[in-house]
């Protein structure tokens, strides 16, 4: 079943008519008791909220933070770790049952997933899409997403227009991947780029070339992981194009930089996503990029993902997180989260950006026009986490390392994955 994703819109007199913090609601919420995830520091509550790359976002949620404490004297600790530390250190603070209040995860632990609370009630009244909302076995659900992203492509513009390669900037006019390696490679050539495009060391970015050669990438059939075809022929053609001119073999098998290799200006593309618009506005400034459409074989695709907040039981906040969380999805406060943070957002409602707006709408665009096939992908996060023998790792990007180290082929890679999967 492909997958179908609309974002709706909002008139720009509604949204100028709201104002972050005004929510009615948020203006009654006091401060209560101190216990577990939680201190009581001169009689203001203080919650933590665990997260990583706020930073990064331009201190969405720190800000978010900020004006809750104004409009409820209650403080929100936003403790920023890096990405590669957070699922560590949630993994030790269940262990020790020493939880925070709140979180901004991008993956759901089954270590921890039954310790999560119930958010039912705060996706419904706040509209958010159910598109984006799975239960659990039990009919809860623990985990709201935060943002939305999705994968897409950038160019070094400047290159293009040196060389004198055309590009197109409509999904509806959308490059074949045979034109579009066949466009970077002629700009490497012509412009003096080092590479034609890089693409994430990540089983996230491949899926979604996956998605585009007509694979529904794993997906599951009944209870267990299934391939197809198409999975072996976009892992055969991936092969192809890491030849260290198309693409540079020390992103997937060293872990070079990306982002960094992009913005030195020595590769053409980049294949990576909505969420490195904010730090390319911010950063780059030696040259012109741009967002564009992703190249297809079959069908128009991309893949989703995101963060997702959710509040763990038993901390002695437990009413108070939920309350944060229901002040965090108004209207009004989602709007300026999205709007300073650069994030898509997960319901009905339209954000003005300060930056780059025409390239936050190409991607809404590439995610209503998504036809790809396989399982819901921000669901699959969450129904991952209980499943009955859960895999660990990005078994995708692990297997697809071997392959690209010679040690074994596309067909291989693919039966392995899905061994993996299923937990074998």
């Amino acid at each position: 079943m492909s997958e179908k994703t609309r974002i709706s819109t909002i008139s720009r007199r509604q949204f100028g008519l709201t104002a972050f913090g005004l929510s009615a609601l948020a203006a009654g919420l006091t401060a209560c008791g101190s216990g577990g995830g939680s201190s009581s520091e001169g009689g203001a509550k203080t919650l933590q909220l665990v997260l990583s790359g706020d930073t990064n976002q331009g201190g969405a949620f720190a800000a978010a933070a900020k004006k809750y404490k104004e409009i409820s004297g209650i403080t929100i600790e936003v403790v920023d770790v890096p990405t590669a530390d957070i699922t560590t250190k949630l993994k030790n603070a269940a262990t020790a049952n020493d939880l925070p209040a709140l979180a901004r995860v991008t993956s759901i632990d089954p270590l921890w997933v039954n310790q999560l609370q119930d958010l039912s009630d705060i996706a419904k009244s706040r509209g958010i899409d159910e598109n984006f909302l799975q239960e659990s076995p039990d009919g809860i659900i623990p985990a709201i997403p935060s943002d939305l992203t999705a994968v897409g492509l950038f160019i070094n513009k400047s290159l293009f227009e040196k060389a004198g390669v055309s590009f197109p900037t409509d999904i509806a006019q959308t490059w074949t991947w045979d034109e579009f390696v066949a466009a970077v490679n002629e700009v490497r050539e012509k412009a003096g780029a080092k590479y034609g495009v890089v693409m994430d060391r990540s089983g996230h970015r491949l899926r979604a070339m996956m998605y585009e050669f007509g694979s529904t990438a794993f997906a599951k059939e009944g209870d267990k992981y299934s391939a197809d075809d198409e999975a072996v022929e976009t892992l055969e053609y991936f092969a192809k194009i890491n030849d260290d001119q198309t693409m540079p073999k020390s992103v997937w098998l060293s872990g070079e930089d990306g982002n960094a290799m992009f913005k030195s200006g020595q590769v053409a593309a980049y294949y990576s996503g909505s969420w490195q618009v904010a730090d390319f506005n911010k950063n780059i400034k030696d040259f012109e990029w741009l967002s564009v459409p992703l190249p297809k074989k079959e069908v128009n695709a991309t893949n989703l993902g995101g963060g997702f907040m959710v509040a763990f039981k038993d901390t002695g906040a437990d009413e108070e997180a939920k309350k944060f969380i229901d002040w965090f999805y108004d209207d009004a406060n989602y709007t300026e989260f999205a709007k300073l943070g650069g994030y898509l957002p997960v319901k009905d409602l339209q954000v003005e950006y300060p930056f780059q707006q025409a390239s936050f709408e190409l991607y809404q665009k590439q995610i209503a026009g998504n036809e790809a096939k396989g399982d819901n992908a921000i669901k699959r996060v969450v129904s991952e986490a209980y499943a009955e023998t859960p895999f660990s790792g990005d078994p995708l990007r692990e297997e697809t390392v071997k392959m690209l180290s010679g040690s074994q082929d596309a067909k291989t890679t693919v039966d392995n994955i899905v061994k993996l999967y299923n937990g074998a």
